[in-house]
């Protein structure tokens, strides 16, 4: 075991929004984290609540600083070396959603081209690398965490 993502839960339930995302990372995040263990496909350990295993940690070079998504880079090379990755919904933390409209924008960008960038950087795994992370993994990140993310976005944008 290289790493365990943990569950973590929104702390500052304040507005609509905020309990908005409470409710997504309970469904969208935690949910799809226990489903994804079972396979051995679990594409970030967040930094809100993550173990990692030191030796791996070092052999892999550590948190790289070229993508917006340290968390999901350092998965996927953890992944793509072969290790495993699982969840523990156990192991909770709060963290601090953004409670306005410009501020769940900005992370979500973040989020979304971060995930990108890091999924750009392992894409010689993605194409031959564990047959978990080429037929699970990568398609899942690229569905889930980007093409629908910005397919919503965009017709959020369309609608308004």
């Amino acid at each position: 075991m290289a790493a365990v993502a943990g569950n973590a839960k929104v702390g500052n339930r304040v507005n609509l929004l905020t309990r908005w995302q409470a409710l997504e990372y309970i469904t969208a995040q935690n949910v799809e984290r226990r489903a994804m263990a079972l396979l051995n496909c679990v594409s970030v350990v967040p930094g809100a609540i993550g173990a990692w295993r030191r030796e791996v940690l070092l052999s892999l070079g550590g948190f790289a600083s070229d993508t917006l998504a340290e968390d999901a880079d350092l998965t996927l090379r953890v992944l793509a070396a072969g290790h495993r990755v699982t969840y523990e919904q156990r192991a909770v933390a709060l963290t601090e959603a953004p409670d306005t409209v410009q501020g769940f924008l900005k992370q979500r960008f973040r989020w979304m081209y971060g995930v990108l960038q890091a999924t750009w950087k392992q894409r010689a795994a993605g194409l031959a690398g564990p047959r978990r992370m080429r037929w699970v993994t990568v398609p899942n990140v690229l569905i889930f965490q980007v093409l629908l993310p910005l397919i919503s976005a965009l017709l959020d944008a369309a609608m308004l």
